[in-house]
């Protein structure tokens, strides 16, 4: 975005943008920029927030009015509303000494589906709405071709025409979306930090989605290598759920 506003600047185009990074947005000395004091992904603050957003909008686009410059980089005033309101959140089940069905990382993922589904279903009841299903396979399909993966099988029988890659990656969207609208279920308001250290720190989806990374990382095709290394865990979370596996860069 940095790099258009000062391209569409020099054509003679005013611009305006909004910074969740302040320091970046200081070494880029971009044009108009609102520096806005939320959490990385959510530029507007907090969601079903349309008043607060409309705000955040109105101030980035009254930049475009001003005349002093070059260089604006203005401060929104206030945090995001929600953050103090209503009860703290917890995760919507504790996994801890969940037994697995067969003992194994295949059991225990199927066994927090289960547990998970009841406020999964609220979720969707609340909103009106799920997320549909991208990958075109059910969550047991994806949960065991990817311990499929993870045991070493190069091209486990999955029922779809999809690449290896593309449905790995499209059913680890597909069961990872699903389990955060089961844990936004549960009363009290998360942020997207606490959801995402809870899905990648607390589930043995995520140690299933890592230990089929690890085998995809060791691949000795260079794609699917890359792939391991880059698309299936967040390097934020790599040293814990795949040690010894260098992020790609």
């Amino acid at each position: 975005m940095g790099a258009a506003s000062h391209f569409l600047e020099d054509e003679g185009v005013a611009t305006t943008g909004i910074s969740l990074v302040r320091d970046n947005t200081e070494r880029m000395e971009l044009p108009r920029f609102l520096w806005v004091p939320f959490e990385l992904g959510r530029p507007f603050g907090a969601p079903h927030e349309p008043d607060f957003q409309r705000r955040v909008l109105r101030a980035a686009l009254g930049l475009l009015e001003r005349r002093d410059g070059p260089v604006i980089l203005e401060d929104f005033p206030d945090d995001a509303p929600g953050d103090d309101d209503g009860p703290a959140w917890s995760c919507p089940v504790s996994f801890a000494g969940a037994a697995a069905d067969d003992g194994g990382l295949v059991g225990a993922v199927l066994a927090e589906l289960r547990r998970l589904a009841p406020w999964q279903e609220m979720y969707a009841a609340q909103r009106g709405r799920s997320a549909p299903p991208a990958s075109g396979l059910s969550h047991e399909q994806i949960v065991r071709g990817l311990s499929a993966l993870a045991i070493g099988v190069r091209d486990p029988a999955v029922a779809t025409n999809l690449p290896l890659p593309e449905w790995v990656r499209l059913g680890c969207d597909d069961l990872r979306t699903w389990y955060m609208e089961a844990a936004q279920g549960r009363p009290g308001r998360a942020t997207s930090l606490e959801l995402r250290d809870w899905f990648w720190r607390e589930t043995a989806l995520a140690r299933l989605i890592g230990a089929a990374g690890v085998r995809l990382a060791g691949s000795e095709h260079r794609a699917l290598r890359m792939f391991g290394r880059r698309a299936m865990v967040p390097r934020v979370y790599m040293d814990d759920l795949m040690p010894g596996v260098e992020p790609y860069i």
